[in-house]
């Protein structure tokens, strides 16, 4: 690299100018004129400039400003640096890594963020703004530097990690980003993230520019899809598979993506082709069950949860997994030991709490569902579905006025929620509150006109609030949803017996023994129209069959007397 002349370095070097004396090493890289990323992609590595691909990205992510700004801030960056080697005749060889070290973590004070949870610490210029970034990002602002320098400093990928090599050929370093620069040896990475051992394989070797794209393009999908945005998410992923084929993490995202698309085949052959590379990662075994579980091949799925258990006991989501494929086969036993696996190992999960607490209410264990839900509720106060599920198991266990109440609390978070208004009528039954009963139909009825349980129940309400004209009025509205319910035609018939209106009761009685010949119920209320409208033949008929079916049948009805 050559310097300006001297006049020309010291119109330069007046204030202002200070950050110009030096002709940077990417200036005339054919990629740092391109404005689109396919147009960079279609260049050779060499002609590549990381800086502008990566703006090019932040840009389509939604930077408000111009990427030529960003640009120039990192060119600043180099040209300081440049201005210390000079000052200092460093080298341009690995003598320079210091340098760079002490301008962006020590000056600048660039620092890796404790958790790469926000999806926008991955851009370019967001690290530039916040100062700070995770292994990839602030590896990308390296590379950038370096190909302003004209260092050959290299992107590195491990599964799980990422970082950057120096190698001149003769001199190689490994240069941790996300350590302020400190280097490594190669078996640090080997022994921490166990990257495949082979020669062709994309892990612990000087990727190419495009490589490197490959695996931010892997990172950018899955920002992407941290936002919702699974459409651009699949955009980015495939294009890290199609320019990075062998990055294990981008085959299993993507087949992410495609599982929660519906894909579930093309979502398995990601898994499978990502398991060919790294066939000890547990992550992709558990998702491969889960797609697997989708398409009902359940003892397949059981077998990559288990894979994945064995790689890695600890990981909660395949037991949680694999106690949904038992809730399916209907090993609801199995699934509790799952469950309980995965609750021991992350008690603050609400979702593992809550299917554990509804499989024991499944076993009809409702005094070990109570606690689950309690606790289940702990941590999601606003569950409507936990809340209501805790009042059902309170009225299995006989515990009406707590069901009551906890229905009551669960209809304060959703007053539409018609499972717990069913719930809180059943309680309001049970502890023969039958005025609020009826109120509690009465809502339901307002939500869902059609609601035959809430209009047959209201009827029986009614009834046994001895209204019977409410309650005949009520099974008729429901004979209106459903007139091939033998129960309801049967109640209907006891109404108006009740009433002595004998010919409806008995046209009742007929159409629900039509329905349900075996309703000895209904015979025994045939017998006795046909004896009250003085047709002792058809009575004894009735009473005969009622008595056949298991009836206590007057012996009158019978002609016994």
């Amino acid at each position: 690299m050559k310097k300006l002349n001297i006049l020309l370095l010291a119109i330069f070097l007046l204030p202002g100018f200070a950050n110009a004396a030096y002709e940077l090493a990417n200036e005339r890289k054919r990629g740092r004129r391109l404005n689109s990323i396919d147009a960079i992609l279609r260049q050779k590595d060499e002609q590549i400039d990381m800086s502008t691909a990566a703006l090019v990205l932040s840009r389509d992510w939604g930077t408000k400003k111009t990427m030529h700004s960003y640009r120039r801030k990192i060119d600043d960056m180099a040209q300081e640096i440049l201005a210390r080697m000079d000052e200092r005749n460093i080298p341009f060889d690995y003598h320079a890594i210091p340098v760079i070290n002490q301008h962006l973590f020590k000056d600048l004070g660039f620092s890796s963020v404790a958790n790469a949870d926000d999806p926008e610490d991955l851009f370019l210029h967001i690290v530039i703004d916040r100062r700070r970034g995770y292994c990839l990002s602030l590896s990308i602002l390296y590379l950038s530097v370096a190909e302003r320098i004209g260092l050959p400093i290299y992107g590195v990928v491990v599964p799980g990690h990422f970082f950057v090599r120096y190698d001149d050929g003769v001199n190689r370093f490994n240069i941790e980003t996300t350590s302020n620069g400190n280097t490594a040896p190669d078996k640090y990475y080997i022994d921490k993230h166990k990257p495949p051992a082979d020669d062709n394989s994309i892990y612990m070797k000087n990727l190419t520019s495009k490589e490197t794209l490959g695996c931010f393009f892997n990172n950018l999908g899955n920002s992407y899809s941290m936002v919702g945005e699974n459409d651009y998410a699949l955009i980015e992923l495939e294009r890290a598979v199609e320019v990075a084929g062998d990055l294990a993490e981008a085959r299993t995202n993507l087949g992410n993506i495609y599982l929660a698309s519906g894909f579930f085949d093309d979502a398995i052959s990601q898994y499978k082709y990502a398991l060919e590379i790294l066939p000890g990662d547990h992550r992709t075994h558990n998702n491969l069950g889960s797609a697997y579980t989708r398409i009902g091949l359940d003892s397949m799925a059981i077998s990559e949860y288990f894979k994945a258990i064995k790689l890695k006991p600890n990981f909660a989501d395949s037991h949680r997994n694999l106690a949904s494929v038992y809730i399916n086969q209907g090993f609801l036993s199995k699934a509790v030991q799952s469950l309980n696996k995965a609750a021991s190992l992350e008690p603050n999960n609400s979702t593992t709490r809550r299917i554990l607490a509804d499989v024991y209410g499944e076993l009809g264990q409702y005094t070990q569902a109570i606690p689950q839900y309690k606790i289940c509720l702990q941590l999601e106060p606003d569950s409507v579905g936990a809340s209501s599920n805790l009042a059902y198991a309170y009225l299995r266990t006989n515990r009406n006025k707590d069901a009551a109440m906890q229905f009551i609390l669960a209809l304060k978070l959703d007053p539409y929620y018609l499972n717990a208004y069913y719930g809180l009528a059943e309680a309001y039954n049970k502890l023969s509150k039958t005025e609020e009963e009826i109120i509690v139909y009465s809502k339901i009825l307002k939500i869902d006109s059609q609601s035959l349980t809430a209009l047959q129940n209201l009827g029986n309400a009614y009834f046994t609030q001895e209204e019977y004209a409410l309650a005949a009025e009520t099974y008729l509205a429901a004979l209106e949803v459903d007139n091939y319910n033998a129960d309801l035609f049967h109640n209907l018939a006891v109404v108006y017996l009740r009433l002595n209106q004998y010919d409806d009761a008995a046209d009742q009685y007929l159409q629900a023994v039509k329905l349900a010949p075996s309703n000895a119920s209904a015979h025994n209320g045939l017998a006795v129209c046909y004896y009250m409208l003085n047709d002792p033949k058809s009575s004894k008929k009735h009473a005969i069959k009622a008595k056949q079916l298991g009836f206590n049948v007057d012996k009158k009805l019978l002609g016994d007397e």
